[in-house]
C-alpha cells in the first residue's frame, strides 16, 4: 500500500470514528431528552392519579352521604307509615267501640221515643230546606233599604 492510499484510508478511519462518536453523542442527547420527558409525563400521571384518587374519595363520601341520607329518610318514612297505620287502626277501633255503643244505646230507647226520632228528623230537615230557600230568596233579590246600617228615621219620614 503506497502512502497516500494510508493517508487516505487514515483520514476514513478518522472521519468514521467521527461520525459514530457524534452519533453516540446525539444518542445520549435524544436519550437525555427522551428520559427527561418520560420523567415529566410520569410526574404529571402521579399528579393526575393523585387528583383522580383524591376526587373519588371526595366523590365516595359524597354518595355515601347521600346513600346514608336516603336511609335515614327511608327509615324515617317507614317509622311515619307505621305510627299512621297504628293511629288509623286506633280510630277504626275507636269508631267501632262508637258504633257498638251507639247502637246499644238505641237498643235501650223505649219503642215509643224510637218512633218519633224520624218525625222529628224530618220536621228538622224541612225546616232547615225553608231556611236555606229564604237565604238564597234574600241574596237573588239584593239589599234591603230597611236592611242598610245607615238608615235614618229622619231620611225616610219626610
Amino acid at each position: 500500500m503506497t502512502e497516500p492510499w494510508a493517508a487516505v484510508l487514515a483520514i476514513s478511519v478518522a472521519i468514521m470514528a467521527l461520525i459514530q462518536l457524534a452519533v453516540i453523542i446525539g444518542l445520549a442527547i435524544a436519550w437525555r431528552h427522551a428520559r427527561a420527558a418520560v420523567s415529566s409525563t410520569q410526574h404529571q400521571l402521579e399528579r393526575l392519579a393523585a387528583d383522580v384518587k383524591m376526587n373519588v374519595g371526595t366523590v365516595t363520601a359524597r354518595v355515601n352521604a347521600v346513600a346514608d341520607d336516603v336511609r335515614g329518610v327511608t327509615s324515617r318514612m317507614q317509622q311515619v307509615a307505621t305510627t299512621v297505620s297504628d293511629g288509623v287502626q286506633r280510630v277504626e277501633h275507636t269508631v267501632k267501640n262508637a258504633g257498638q255503643r251507639v247502637a246499644d244505646t238505641v237498643d235501650q230507647v223505649p219503642s215509643s221515643v224510637k218512633k218519633g226520632v224520624p218525625a222529628g228528623l224530618a220536621i228538622l230537615a224541612a225546616l232547615r230546606t225553608v231556611q236555606q230557600v229564604r237565604s238564597r230568596l234574600r241574596n237573588r233579590r239584593g239589599p234591603n233599604r230597611y236592611d242598610r246600617d245607615d238608615y235614618s228615621a229622619d231620611e225616610y219620614a219626610s
